[in-house]
């Protein structure tokens, strides 16, 4: 996992390409330009109904889901970061090398196994498709993290990254119906941490509340700071890289259809917080399918257990917003 490449691509960050993948990306990064990345970018979000990217995109976001709550419809937000991406990105056939260089990381990275995500690409791809054309609000890469990708130094870019970033809009603008989108509303994939001011109004006294995370304490945690009737926790695998395990996680196959059959919302409307990793896009639209409210949190679940797991995350953040 060492591989030096010649072009120094990735070689501040863990596990740089290999001479043919890194090759492989220095043609994408021309083939597909900023230029054509902005258009597809605006392209994507502008299929959808409303664009809520700006400052008060929180406010927005929070308003629409208490809407939804006290309407008790059935709802998934989603949010489609690298990971998505570069199982997206795949399905267009380009750049093989480069592809399953970003897929067998990002493998290891969430499962502990580089073969996980390869050995599945078809249901991985099929799910996140899914759960898009099924999706209310869809959170995806800011506009200026694309940017950012076209003018980072080639030793610092982290090619899974921002290949999976750019590869969500690479594949919607290219291959994707965006006529599904035109109900839709589209958000940053950080949309979970713009919520984090507004989640006291969101979850007071709900009379029910499904979580579907790593941690068992946070449904005790959030159950006291917000007042909620009854909290029931699913529990899934940690993160590989977040529980330093070296080993797979047996999250998927292994566990995931226990996981998806435990997912029984006890009324319509019933209201649950995902944080699961790519696998949150199957969970989520298996809740609003069977009559639930789904948001996926993300890494919002690390910061209220007080736990930095994401770059840009400092510890005053966290300890701004932790519960634990």
């Amino acid at each position: 996992m060492n591989n030096i490449n010649s072009y120094r691509l990735s070689v501040n960050s863990w596990w740089p390409p290999g001479e043919d993948a890194a090759s492989e990306f220095m043609a994408y990064n021309r083939h597909i330009d900023e230029e054509e990345t902005l258009a597809q970018f605006d392209k994507v979000s502008g299929a959808c109904a409303k664009i809520y990217t700006n400052s008060d995109a929180g406010m927005k976001i929070a308003n629409f889901l208490g809407h939804r709550i006290k309407r008790d419809q059935p709802t998934s937000m989603i949010r489609l970061g690298d990971a998505d991406g570069n199982v997206l990105f795949s399905r267009l056939g380009l750049y093989s090398e480069m592809s399953e260089y970003c897929l067998q990381k990002i493998s290891k990275i969430y499962f502990g196994d580089k073969r996980v995500m390869l050995s599945n690409l078809d249901f991985f791809a099929e799910s996140v498709v899914d759960a898009i054309k099924n999706a209310d609000v869809i959170g995806g890469p800011e506009r200026g993290t694309l940017v950012k990708s076209f003018h980072t130094h080639l030793p610092d870019l982290d090619v899974r990254g921002m290949c999976g970033m750019r590869g969500v809009y690479n594949y919607l603008a290219k291959e994707f119906n965006l006529g599904v989108l035109g109900d839709s509303i589209w958000a940053s994939t950080w949309y979970s941490r713009q919520l984090l001011p507004y989640f006291e109004k969101i979850l007071n006294e709900l009379p029910y509340l499904g979580l579907i995370t790593c941690y068992p304490q946070l449904g005790e945690l959030i159950q006291k700071k917000y007042a909620v009737g009854r909290v029931e926790t699913i529990l899934v695998p940690m993160q590989a890289s977040i529980a330093k395990n070296e080993k797979n996680t047996n999250h998927y196959p292994d566990a995931y259809f226990g996981i998806l059959d435990s997912i029984r919302p006890p009324r319509q409307g019933a209201v649950y917080l995902i944080a699961a990793g790519i696998l949150s896009k199957p969970y989520g639209t298996t809740v609003k399918s069977r009559g639930g409210i789904a948001v996926d949190i993300g890494s919002t679940a690390d910061i209220w257990m007080g736990a930095i797991t994401r770059p840009g995350v400092n510890g005053d953040f966290v300890n701004r917003w932790r519960l634990a």
